[in-house]
């Protein structure tokens, strides 16, 4: 008689046996969920119409882009949970002001950066600063009323995308940078890349894991001296 062939079982005996190693090294990860509800740490879910959170290695990028330095004033208009914050703070722990219209989301930021000046807007209302007759009219958000650095991703929404980023240059200091994002199409081009230094769509994909797979532009916007 053919002896049987047990590589099957053996191959399956080694597959649980992996699983078993894999579940042991998760072990320490669930076990802190014990206290996730004494201790603050449960997840919290928010919801926000076109929430798409930037990446954040093209959040540390579009950062680096704006040529950060120390002591500028900073200036996130749509800054949902704060992808852009992050790597702002790396560079300016206190000079940073957000503006954000979720009163749900704008909530998660004060909690999570008490040092950044959290307004619960929509930045479109919120006025702009001018200069006149040597006055500066201060603008209404809760920081200084005009900005060196402006990093955004905004809402991209029947063209929001334009009317943000053309706004928030009513926010700029001359000689002040600017970095967005905007989808990527004709409209968009013609509109916003005559204003810009650094202009480069971006691979496709590169929102996928964030829930949509629209092509985006990567621009840079630097307002003469005077």
């Amino acid at each position: 008689m053919k002896p049987p062939d047990l590589s099957r079982l053996h191959n399956l005996r080694m597959d649980n046996d992996g699983h078993r190693y894999d579940m042991r090294d998760l072990a320490p990860r669930f076990a802190g969920y014990k206290t996730r509800h004494a201790d603050g740490t449960a997840p919290r879910v928010v919801t926000a119409h076109q929430l798409f959170q930037t990446p954040d290695d093209l959040a540390r990028r579009m950062v680096e882009l704006a040529r950060p330095e120390y002591g500028l004033k900073w200036l996130e208009p749509s800054a949902g949970l704060g992808r852009i914050i992050r790597p702002i703070l790396e560079t300016e722990p206190l000079g940073v002001t957000a503006c954000e219209v979720s009163p749900t989301i704008a909530g998660e930021l004060f909690k999570a950066f008490p040092a950044v000046f959290i307004a619960q807007r929509d930045f479109l209302t919120v006025r702009p600063p001018y200069d006149g007759g040597g006055a500066c009219i201060m603008t209404d958000l809760p920081g200084p009323p005009f900005y060196d650095r402006i990093v955004m991703n905004p809402p991209f929404h029947m063209r929001a995308d334009i009317k943000h980023v053309l706004h928030a240059l009513k926010f700029l200091h001359t000689g002040g940078v600017l970095v967005g994002l905007c989808m990527a199409t004709h409209h968009r081009a013609a509109a916003l890349e005559p204003l810009t230094d650094y202009w480069e769509l971006l691979p496709g994909g590169t929102f996928a894991r964030e829930g949509t797979r629209v092509e985006t532009y990567l621009f840079r916007i630097t307002t003469a001296e005077k």
